[in-house]
């Protein structure tokens, strides 16, 4: 594939992977097909025991006259041990962390660039259920879009749906696990991030996680503990994460490292 030399846009993609090998060739895919191409791609080995990292060392090899690849390797299991180490190398103006077994348009980071306005710190993307969008995926972005105006001091995407301002990202402590080292990091991440700005959701940005993931039953919280985040005002947020949420997380197990213990079974698309 032709792609042009290493991009001048503001950009970093990060990528954390763990045993990934048959997902990461279409996640690396993505990112040359990107119309704005990354200025940096960070791609962290989180302990794999596979062939994911010689996957990514060819990638690296065939690409790295077109893009500025840079191979991390963090020991400590968890995706959010993988996600700081590779954000230390972050230096442009924004960044995408990606999820090596979703799929990205290719106008992903274009797409997302456009909603960057003054007081914007964060613009999320909808997860929809397939590569090729259907009537219900437009349908899903657009409810979410909806839900995103409606309650705007909680989070509507996960993990692998976010784009940051570097900028904001670290001016809050960026991902830390000394104060939050359960699931659903992308949660209290946002919540930080609210009190410098906004978080966008626009409905023409989306991507299509990997069916293995819809089954959250090991890394979920309960009705109590959703309802609350969602009708909670903003003000009572930190009690509710930091008095609240976080006991419970530690009492039941939930910490960072749970989605890697999950089972997971390979499924096609």
């Amino acid at each position: 594939m032709k792609i042009k030399p290493i991009s001048t846009s503001d950009w970093s993609i990060v990528v954390p992977y763990y045993n990934e090998e048959v997902y990461l060739l279409q996640c690396l895919s993505c990112i040359v097909r990107q119309t704005s191409a990354p200025r940096t791609v960070i791609l962290v080995n989180n302990g794999s025991t596979d062939r994911s990292p010689d996957i990514v060392y060819y990638f690296k090899k065939i690409y790295k006259d077109y893009l500025d690849i840079i191979l991390v390797d963090e020991e400590i299991p968890g995706k959010i041990y993988a996600m700081r180490a590779g954000i230390k190398h972050v230096n442009t103006k924004r960044f995408a962390i990606w999820d090596a077994d979703a799929f990205y348009p290719s106008n992903y980071l274009e797409t997302a660039d456009k909603f960057y306005q003054k007081n914007v710190v964060a613009v999320m993307a909808a997860d929809v259920r397939h590569d090729m969008l259907t009537m219900s995926d437009r349908i899903r972005m657009v409810k979410l879009f909806i839900l995103s105006r409606i309650f705007t001091s909680e989070c509507h995407a996960g993990g692998y749906a976010e784009t940051f301002d570097t900028e904001a990202y670290h001016k809050v402590g960026g991902f830390d696990p000394d104060l939050w080292p359960y699931v659903l990091e992308d949660h209290e991440i946002v919540q930080r991030l609210l009190g410098e700005g906004e978080v966008v959701y626009p409905p023409g940005l989306w991507c299509c996680p990997s069916p293995r993931r819809h089954d959250r039953s090991r890394v979920t919280w309960t009705s109590l503990e959703k309802r609350l985040y969602r009708f909670l005002p903003y003000k009572l947020k930190d009690w509710y994460f930091y008095s609240f949420l976080g006991p419970r997380f530690k009492e039941r197990g939930l910490l960072n490292t749970r989605l890697r213990e999950q089972a997971w079974q390979w499924k096609k698309r």
